[in-house]
């Protein structure tokens, strides 16, 4: 009887893994669906009109959910606005907001993340927090100058959420008519983020 239990508590723990995988495989699928059609969209599009027209979505990794992790956010309320440099040269200015310590298949790593400024002055609310990175695949299987995630508001607590599974590349590697912030130096990974969007798009 006891060994009947145990498979039948097995067998529903399996199932239930099972369906939070595939909620999450639906999450990810949805999100990706935006994201080619924020592409075709000429509103929201980095793509000039020839491109759009061409274009059949990005290539991506296969979803693994290893690469959504909790982060310890620690705060740098002290920490002083600092002019970031553009692919075109330009800088915009930004604040650190904190770090973000966090594990990846085991290994201990950190990122920074940024809110932009206007000038030199922060709002209260942030709506836009930033949070780009460098890795292993940079210039091998995805954009040679890195992929950015962000945050719409400031999360609540001090566990944060960071799935690589929604990294994106920023609008520069689509057009020249962007200015993008290079990825700083404290948030290039000594690893392979083999998550999220692939180099290019398919056409």
């Amino acid at each position: 009887m006891k060994t009947v239990f145990s498979i039948l508590i097995c067998l529903m723990t399996v199932l239930g893994l099972r369906a939070q995988d595939n909620g999450y495989l639906f999450e990810i699928e949805k999100h990706r669906a935006k994201e080619n059609a924020d592409f075709k969209n000429p509103e929201r599009s980095p793509l000039n009109e020839k491109d759009r027209k061409a274009f059949k979505g990005h290539e991506y990794y296969p979803v693994d959910p290893d690469y959504k992790v909790i982060a310890d956010f620690v705060a740098t309320p002290g920490a002083k606005p600092f002019p970031l440099v553009t692919s075109k040269g330009t800088t915009k200015n930004y604040k650190k907001l904190g770090d973000l310590n966090f594990k990846l298949k085991g290994e201990a790593l950190s990122l920074e993340v940024y809110q932009q400024l206007m000038g030199f002055v922060a709002t209260d609310e942030p709506g836009y927090l930033f949070l780009p990175i460098i890795d292993k695949t940079t210039g091998v299987t995805t954009y040679d100058a890195g992929r950015y995630m962000h945050y719409e508001g400031m999360p609540e607590g001090t566990e944060w959420v960071i799935d690589f599974n929604k990294a994106y590349n920023p609008f520069c590697a689509y057009s020249d008519n962007y200015s993008c912030p290079v990825v700083p130096q404290p948030n290039h990974l000594p690893v392979a983020i083999a998550a999220g969007i692939r180099g290019g798009y398919k056409k």
